[in-house]
């Protein structure tokens, strides 16, 4: 057991503190604790610790609002007040600008606090092990696959919380089960997947109908064995109200955790592209259309890329119930559909680019470049390959004007921003 003094914390939501010209890194702490740690896996350089105990706790420490792993599990920073978290996240998205990318922003808008920074989470995917033939069901420990079972989670929406109490009392009229996954509307509806450990369809029809008595709000099962889907009992899709907007999201179909933060996120999307109504937008990854539709409404014309088949049909859908009529899908990979607009000389005053947390490639920034828009929007979930990206965007022609920091997730490390680069 050592004594060290947490320097500052990372992307990842660990602490970094040093002894001996070791860098550590440890969970659970604050800037400026003075604690006691244990070295558990030493690497070239650094080294993974366990928090034995706080000497000398941060003003910033709290008790945490859930109790235990059954509760807390996922939230990964509920012991710290969630003023700081806000100012840790900010630090945290300059600093690893700086240092990955090389990047300085010419300003930075104070963080978007999230309404909600309890039971905020309308999507969650279960894993399940079986212990003496009965279902497991929560979250893997991190780094391990030890399963913890998740009751009344702190950051799942209550109607989540509610189904998970009710799929377990009708345990013994489960099939064997792999993973479920959840999806709750905000206007109060919820969708269950099950992964079955079968090749041959399980019979459902009791399980749905005895879920429904105990949980009204189920819209729908969906049933997946092997890698096919065979059964949907009720319906597959949700319906997502966004102001005077109107989306429809089938089955997994990605849309965001936090409802609320993202009509914030939607909002800071449109002040920054200072739309005047004649512009040509490219929106990449474009899912069902939640950044589409708005855009659509104030620009002259938009295409949305995305490679995943039923989010374009969901897309496409939300564009004709909503009565859109200046927007266009293109069913493809990012990268190619990028080669199709430049090999039709397509112009695009803004492009809106919103990769998952891997970032897009170098081949996807060569190719938004030589499309030359005058303004391009990066919304990004992980620093660190924002950092990369927009370096690679730095090096085509543009800098970074104006940051907009979004806690989308309270209680975790996880950091969502906007990233204006115009170019020079």
């Amino acid at each position: 057991m050592i004594e060290v003094v947490v320097e500052k914390l990372i992307y990842g939501g660990k602490g970094l503190a040093r002894h001996d010209g070791l860098a550590l890194f440890v969970a659970g702490v604050l800037p400026g604790e003075k604690v006691n740690v244990e070295i558990k896996k030493k690497r070239k350089g650094f080294a993974e610790t366990e928090l034995i105990n706080v000497i000398n706790p941060s003003p910033d420490r709290i008790t945490p609002p859930c109790r235990g792993e059954e509760e807390c599990t996922g939230s990964s920073w509920s012991y710290i007040s969630y003023p700081a978290q806000l100012k840790f996240k900010e630090e945290i998205l300059l600093e690893t600008l700086r240092k990955i990318g090389e990047i300085e922003p010419g300003d930075v808008f104070p963080i978007i606090p999230s309404p909600d920074t309890e039971h905020y989470r309308l999507r969650v995917q279960f894993n399940v092990r079986y212990k003496d033939s009965m279902p497991m069901i929560g979250f893997f420990r991190e780094g391990t696959h030890q399963l913890v079972e998740i009751k009344n989670g702190f950051l799942l929406h209550p109607l989540i919380n509610r189904t998970l109490d009710g799929i377990r009392k009708i345990a013994d009229k489960l099939p064997p089960l792999k993973e479920i996954h959840m999806n709750v509307s905000p206007e109060g509806e919820i969708l269950v997947l099950f992964f079955v450990n079968l090749e041959s369809p399980p019979v459902l029809e009791p399980v749905f109908e005895t879920l429904r008595e105990e949980i009204s709000e189920i819209a729908g099962i969906i049933c997946y064995a092997g890698r096919k889907k065979y059964e949907v009992l009720g319906k597959n899709f949700l319906v997502l109200k966004l102001n005077d907007l109107t989306f429809q999201s089938t089955e997994g179909n990605f849309f965001q955790v936090n409802w609320e933060q993202n009509k914030n996120m939607i909002i800071s999307i449109l002040q920054l592209a200072e739309l005047k109504g004649n512009e040509m937008v490219f929106d990449l990854y474009s899912g069902i259309g939640n950044f589409s539709l708005p855009l659509a409404k104030k620009a002259e014309r938009v295409i949305g890329i995305e490679s995943g088949y039923s989010a374009v049909e969901d897309a496409r859908k939300n564009v004709e119930s909503n009565g859109i009529k200046n927007i266009e899908f293109i069913c493809d990979d990012v990268r190619k559909g990028l080669k199709g607009l430049i090999e039709k000389k397509e112009k695009g005053n803004l492009i809106v680019l919103d990769p998952p947390r891997a970032g897009a490639t170098k081949k996807i920034i060569d190719r938004v470049i030589a499309l030359s828009p005058e303004k391009i929007l990066y919304v990004s979930c992980n620093p660190t390959t924002l950092a990369r990206d927009l370096g690679w965007l730095r090096e085509g022609g543009y800098q970074l004007n104006r940051l907009q920091p979004i806690d989308m997730f309270p209680h975790t490390y996880h950091i969502e921003a906007i990233a204006e680069m115009v170019r020079e």
